[in-house]
């Protein structure tokens, strides 16, 4: 089993003291954006560089992945490092810029429960023989502390047949990870094809065979043409 954890990548942030419609147009006339860090510390107005922002994020796996965020405060001189997940990024509607961004400070010390994304491995015997693999979610809540947080959970599909399924008390999760909910749903599944499906593989079949017939009497028409004429 194989996961990702969070990017090595720094966001780097200042503590802003203006804020509103007229501030946030300057600063995004300027090159930059206006943010908020939600968490512990309260809410911390911030505002950041467009585009080295918009790269590192980019670069991101998705919204539940961690990201260390450094912020200084120009007016003390000080900065500190927090680790955060994005909560919202606003976008513009048409240029390919960020307007807004919300960050939501995890606390080191304590476990988080985030929704992480699955990726399925491995060849099923069930769709081999003619089954079809079904996501039931996408998504799982896991139970970590912030640096442990995976960027994904491989789920191995080699093992189902037709009927089986894998639920989510039975994923394989990396150390010091533990499943986020008491709830035992499945996860993925392994299904028949729709009775409309398989209807309609059987007529192009047979459609198949009565072409190959009446491929096979006209060859057998001139065949017997060719006959008489001798």
């Amino acid at each position: 089993m194989d996961s990702r954890n969070m990017t090595q990548n720094q966001l780097s942030a200042s503590i802003r003291s203006k804020k509103g419609k007229s501030a946030n147009q300057k600063l995004r006339q300027a090159g930059n954006i206006p943010a908020v860090l939600y968490g512990p510390r309260g809410n911390i107005l911030l505002e950041m560089a467009e585009e080295s922002t918009r790269h590192l994020l980019e670069k991101m796996s998705g919204m539940h992945e961690i990201v260390p965020i450094n912020v200084t405060d120009s007016a003390s001189g000080e900065s500190w490092t927090a680790q955060v997940l994005l909560r919202e990024i606003q976008k513009h509607p048409y240029q390919h810029q960020i307007t807004h961004i919300d960050f939501w400070e995890l606390p080191e010390a304590k476990p988080q429960i985030v929704r992480i994304p699955i990726h399925v491995i491995g060849e099923s015997p069930g769709v081999k023989g003619g089954g079809v693999l079904q996501m039931v979610v996408r998504e799982i809540p896991v139970s970590c502390l912030p640096a442990d947080i995976p960027s994904f959970v491989e789920v191995d599909s080699s093992s189902l047949e037709l009927g089986d399924s894998i639920r989510i008390q039975d994923v394989k999760l990396p150390e010091k990870v533990t499943v986020g909910t008491d709830e035992n749903f499945a996860v993925i599944s392994i299904v028949g094809r729709a009775k409309e499906e398989e209807e309609e593989i059987v007529e192009v079949a047979e459609g198949e065979e009565a072409v190959e017939g009446e491929e096979a009497d006209s060859e057998d028409s001139v065949k017997d043409e060719k006959t008489e004429e001798e």
